[in-house]
């Protein structure tokens, strides 16, 4: 923390002391029991990556660069180590810009497996329809594939899709920063936030008793490599 002040914000009842330079958290206090795991994408070792055609994930000046292979549907998923309980109340947010927003998708969120099949993702979103790969998720994601582009959001709940929520008004440009974050309380209700908005709550979106990890996933939509830029990614759940 050289040449940094810590400071402090309150977080679902916690008190959490964080690094703004580098947005770690670095101690917690509460009245209650706590569970607070914290991702951050200059610490590698923290994640799991699978490499698919070529594809890299790389660290510099504090952003994770995920950079895809060179073929159509070419992908890259990268999850977190720790397997989150839905049932203890979950939050994780990432800020996240797109090298080419029209001719890629990304998931972003919690998920039920560390990764999906070869040249899949666990949300894609075709024309007008969304298809889940994962049994239990609540991402938040945009598809170059829809007929009309915008960020939205998807809750699976014991392989059983919700309503698709539309979080932005306007299609992603390249290159440009968005914050996501995803809420799942004890009872797996969940709230999807574009931009610190509220975007949509889906009620009993999830299994409370489902295993997650906090998941991100970049695919193509062109024969071409493809970028995504993780300035952070956090994760962290409730309660003991």
């Amino acid at each position: 923390m050289e040449g940094s002040q810590v400071q402090t914000k309150a977080e679902n009842g916690y008190y959490m002391f964080y690094d703004p330079a580098t947005g770690r958290i670095v101690d917690v206090m509460t009245a209650g029991p706590k569970i607070i795991d914290h991702f951050y994408t200059n610490s590698q070792l923290r994640w799991n990556s699978a490499v698919v055609n070529g594809s890299t994930q790389t660290y510099a000046g504090g952003i994770c660069t995920v950079t895809t292979g060179a073929a159509d549907n070419d992908d890259h998923d990268m999850t977190s180590d720790l397997m989150f309980d839905p049932s203890k109340g979950l939050t994780c947010e990432a800020r996240l810009a797109l090298g080419d927003a029209d001719q890629t998708a990304f998931n972003i969120g919690f998920s039920d497996a560390l990764t999906e099949a070869a040249d899949q993702i666990a949300v894609t979103f075709h024309t007008a329809t969304a298809t889940s790969n994962a049994t239990n998720c609540a991402l938040m994601f945009s598809d170059s594939d829809a007929t009309t582009d915008r960020v939205r959001a998807l809750a699976v709940n014991a392989d059983t899709d919700g309503t698709v929520i539309t979080a932005s008004s306007a299609p992603l440009v390249d290159n440009a920063y968005h914050v996501y974050r995803v809420e799942i309380d004890p009872a797996g209700n969940v709230k999807f936030y574009y931009d610190g908005v509220l975007a949509g709550t889906e009620t009993l979106g999830i299994a409370a008793g489902a295993t997650l990890c906090a998941y991100f996933a970049l695919i193509n939509r062109e024969s071409a490599t493809n970028t995504a830029a993780l300035d952070y990614f956090h994760a962290w759940q409730w309660n003991a």
